[in-house]
């Protein structure tokens, strides 16, 4: 018996990809219960309680048995982050989405799960905003308006089972940014080449590439300028 519990009110954010998770929730007979926010888990007893707080509703708490629960805890800044002035009114650094620079301070750029722009807070995220960040500041420290642009590119690859991933790969306003050609890797379809992506070719690319500044497909969009 599997429970799906989301604090939200949707399986996933962006839609095109909603149909290939729906089918593994069938797949797997699991139920889904959406506005469920986790409050207390007593550990010794297996039982979990929720605030269940659906659309013109009271609020009600609903206590469920488990055998075994993973919790994906609600995402916050450091509180160094969130009581300082570079704090936006939810707690995030208060960034442009496009040039991540602070709309307050100019010498202030901000990327990573730390900042405000609307977008997936993945590792595949600041792959592509850290060129952003760093041909920005270049830009800056020679007295030019930011150069760069970040489009809100996210990726998640979604396990739906062994062998297999859904790759959603994102930008603002859920619209798809394919890394591949679909006949490669379709990512609104679960596919074994997904999971090879992944498996095989993603932990190099992070730990020899990434995190060495070394890359070509992070290569950040340039601001259009236009012509007077």
């Amino acid at each position: 018996d599997i429970q799906f519990m989301n604090a939200g009110g949707v399986l996933f954010g962006v839609k095109d990809y909603v149909p290939a998770l729906e089918s593994y929730i069938a797949k797997y007979n699991a139920d889904c219960n959406f506005f469920h926010n986790l409050v207390s888990v007593d550990g010794e007893a297996k039982k979990a309680t929720f605030k269940v707080a659906k659309p013109e509703t009271d609020p009600e708490m609903v206590t469920v048995d488990f055998d075994m629960m993973h919790v994906c805890p609600p995402q916050v800044a450091p509180d160094f982050i969130r009581v300082s002035p570079l704090a936006d009114a939810a707690g995030w650094v208060d960034v442009d989405q496009a040039t991540l620079r602070h709309k307050s301070f100019d010498n202030v750029w901000s990327l990573g799960d730390v900042m405000n722009a609307p977008n997936a807070k993945t590792a595949a995220a600041a792959r592509k905003q850290a060129p952003v960040v760093a041909d920005n500041i270049v830009a800056d420290i020679a007295g030019r308006s930011p150069v760069a642009a970040y489009d809100g590119y996210g990726s998640c690859p979604l396990t739906v089972e062994r062998g297999k991933i859904v790759l959603a790969e994102f930008g603002y306003g859920g619209v798809l940014k394919p890394s591949f050609p679909s006949f490669l890797v379709d990512g609104t379809k679960p596919t074994r080449a997904a999971w090879f992506l992944k498996e095989k070719m993603l932990p190099p690319i992070y730990w020899q590439a990434m995190l060495k500044g070394k890359e070509w497909m992070a290569k950040p969009e340039k601001i259009q300028i236009a012509a007077e």
